[in-house]
């Protein structure tokens, strides 16, 4: 397994291993747990790393049971999986545990179990100290950032981010969310009250970067004049403050590089 800032150089090797035997092209399917614009390059790039396989997305709305009725589909069928997001990656491990699996965009492959022989990935780590030194260093005022985040997908992340923050002279409100459903609520807790906030922070979580939650929350917080900061260049474009993470664009490119890594993989 490797870790986010060695790309996936691993994906390509997977599919030829796990195309080998087969006759012509293999079936690839790319597992979105949501629609996120920031892996747009990513997906682009493994289109074009996976030569003459033959890829389709699917995406799986941040919903377990849309994700159950894709995967049924599947189930069955001699596919490779390539899955994007906790959702994805947690849902083909279980479901279709004899296919196999290349995981990205995970930030603990660990705590989902994906330590199978036909599973292999990349563990997306951002450094979080320096991401939220970055933000202090753009915007010297914002000491309080909010984050409202999912527990099963960011919980991890948002931990060492709480740990990490004192060390830059920042103070993180955190708002767990069960739901999207729950994101208008949260993120009026962070804008006003006792636990207003000097700028929100956007992790790399499925859930709120599905596009509707994402654009709402981009929208909602910069109309209440505070900055947002997000992971990635994308989320700039839409209006972020400022981004700090993992080129995805390098990630998707290093998937047509040649390896010699095993099929399994190893930490970087």
């Amino acid at each position: 397994m490797k870790q986010a800032r060695s790309g996936l150089r691993l994906v390509l090797p997977l599919l030829a291993f796990a195309a080998a035997g087969r006759a012509g092209a293999a079936e690839v399917a790319v597992l979105k747990s949501s629609e996120v614009a920031a892996w747009k390059p990513t997906i682009d790039a493994l289109r074009r790393a996976a030569g003459s396989h033959n890829l389709t997305e699917y995406d799986l709305r941040a919903d377990r049971a849309e994700g159950e009725r894709v995967l049924g589909r599947l189930k069955g069928k001699s596919v490779i999986l390539v899955a994007m997001g906790p959702l994805a990656a947690q849902l083909a491990h279980d479901l279709l545990p004899e296919a196999p699996l290349v995981f990205t965009m995970v930030q603990d492959p660990a705590k989902l179990g994906l330590t199978a022989a036909n599973h292999t990935g990349v563990s997306f780590s951002i450094p979080i100290r320096n991401q939220l030194a970055a933000f202090r260093l753009v915007n010297p005022k914002g000491v309080r950032i909010g984050v409202i985040y999912n527990e099963a997908n960011a919980g991890r992340l948002v931990q060492e981010a709480q740990k990490a923050a004192g060390l830059v002279r920042l103070a993180l409100v955190a708002k767990p969310i069960a739901s999207d459903k729950e994101i208008p609520q949260a993120l009026r807790a962070l804008l006003s009250g006792e636990d207003a906030v000097d700028a929100l922070w956007m992790p790399p979580d499925p859930m709120i970067m599905a596009e509707e939650s994402r654009r709402f929350l981009l929208t909602e917080t910069l109309k209440a004049g505070k900055p947002v900061y997000g992971f990635s260049a994308a989320l700039v474009n839409e209006g972020a403050l400022v981004s700090n993470g993992p080129s995805f664009a390098s990630i998707g490119e290093q998937a047509g590089s040649s390896s010699t890594a095993s099929p399994r993989g190893k930490r970087a």
